[in-house]
């Protein structure tokens, strides 16, 4: 089975890698490492969120280990761990809201558990 965090994260590197340094609103990219700083609170909720779907079997432990590792593992560090490349951090990100959107979905009874 192919790494489907990692796909998502090539496909946001070559999406950002296609615009050239300038977002669609203008502003250099680079400001959007500062608007994605991850806080503490953050950090400890992402890696719940990628442990409980691991546990779950919604991802393989090969895809859990990239979301892990991506975040930093267990040490947190006071933002992305440096080096994290835009892409990263906005796969990382956009899966987050993923599956914190169907937990909400999940506790409204509106996902099938199957």
């Amino acid at each position: 089975m192919a790494n489907r965090i990692a796909d998502l994260i090539g496909q946001y590197e070559a999406r950002i890698e296609k615009l050239g340094g300038v977002g669609l609103d203008g502003r250099p990219l680079e400001t959007m490492h500062e608007e994605m700083k991850l806080s503490m609170a953050e950090f400890v909720q992402f890696q719940n969120l990628q442990a409980g779907a691991h546990a779950q079997g919604l991802i393989t432990t090969e895809e859990a280990q990239t979301v892990y590792i991506s975040l930093g593992g267990e040490s947190f560090h006071p933002d992305w761990p440096e080096g994290t490349s835009l892409g990263t951090k906005t796969a990382i990100t956009q899966f987050m809201m993923e599956l914190i959107e169907r937990r909400i979905k999940g506790r409204r009874g509106t996902v099938s558990r199957g």
